[in-house]
């Protein structure tokens, strides 16, 4: 479990090491000074990675939050090959891994809410249907995520030959720091990460695919835990009705659709950065109190 009695640090950012199967992966962790009440693991979008999260992470340590964040293989500082997504079974396994560690360090009693931004939505949606994945959680938060994209966006036979295809061309997503956020700083800093990853293999947007259909066609019912669709009011780049309603077939009853003042995707890059993790981290923490009621 964690530490919670060691006297307080200046610097409570910490990056675990973890390998899983020959290759490094970095958690990141955002610890509080005192004891943890709480904590949020997060799946970070396409091109970024927890290096995106320097003010949000101590946001939700300050809320009595510990903050974990797992640069996906091949992104931020973890090992793998860039612009190259394995197969499903292995990005899922890297996460059942690294969220396993997550409920050791934090102990039994901790409530733990997965947090999915963007692409990472559909990654942790995928997990959350997966049969190996059994780890417990107690609420789900899914962020400006379009969930079931190539589903709504492709035929099925586009899907047929998306599936077949092996080429490692890259394909370039089209991202732009623009849709994310209005804020200069932030926009400087998208546009020129180093570590940012804006293309993928083609054969990489198979494994897309085959994440969506884990939860588009489910073959595993969802544990009932409280749920949320977070956004903005718009959004450039996903199409918020069709995400939403695929975040509502998927957690029936225990869904709940919530929109901040802000029409940019990337809300933590937004004025409505700290009511979002204020709102995230009671989620969080209610979790806890009807745990203990």
């Amino acid at each position: 479990m964690i530490d919670t009695k060691r006297p307080p640090q200046n610097i409570r950012r910490e990056i675990i090491g973890l390998p899983v199967d020959g290759t490094d992966l970095a958690l990141h962790l955002w610890r509080p000074r005192g004891d943890v009440k709480g904590a949020v693991f997060y799946f970070h979008g396409l091109q970024s990675h927890a290096g995106w999260l320097w003010e949000v992470g101590p946001q939700f340590a300050d809320n009595d939050i510990a903050f974990f964040v797992l640069d996906r293989r091949g992104s931020g500082i973890s090992g793998g090959p860039r612009h190259e997504l394995p197969d499903a079974q292995t990005v899922l396994g890297d996460y059942t891994v690294a969220l396993e560690h997550v409920r050791t360090l934090i102990g039994d009693e901790v409530p733990l809410s997965l947090f999915g931004h963007c692409l990472g939505g559909s990654f942790m949606a995928a997990l959350m249907h997966h049969p190996g994945f059994i780890t417990r959680y107690e609420a789900a938060v899914f962020c400006s995520s379009w969930l079931g994209k190539l589903h709504a966006t492709h035929s099925e036979e586009e899907r047929q030959r998306l599936a077949a295809d092996t080429s490692t061309e890259l394909w370039d997503a089209g991202l732009r720091s623009a849709d994310f956020t209005d804020e200069a700083r932030h926009r400087h800093f998208i546009d020129n990460d180093d570590l940012a990853v804006r293309l993928l293999t083609r054969r990489s947007r198979a494994t897309l695919l085959q994440l969506e259909r884990m939860y588009t066609v489910p073959q595993r019912t969802l544990p009932s835990v409280p749920a949320a669709f977070v956004s903005g009011i718009s959004d450039p780049i996903v199409d918020l009705d069709d995400a939403q309603r695929t975040f509502l077939r998927m957690t029936a009853s225990d869904g709940a659709l919530i929109q901040f003042a802000t029409d940019k995707h990337y809300l933590f890059y937004t004025d409505v950065r700290a009511r979002l993790v204020d709102w995230a981290s009671a989620f969080t923490l209610l979790q806890g109190l009807d745990r203990n009621a």
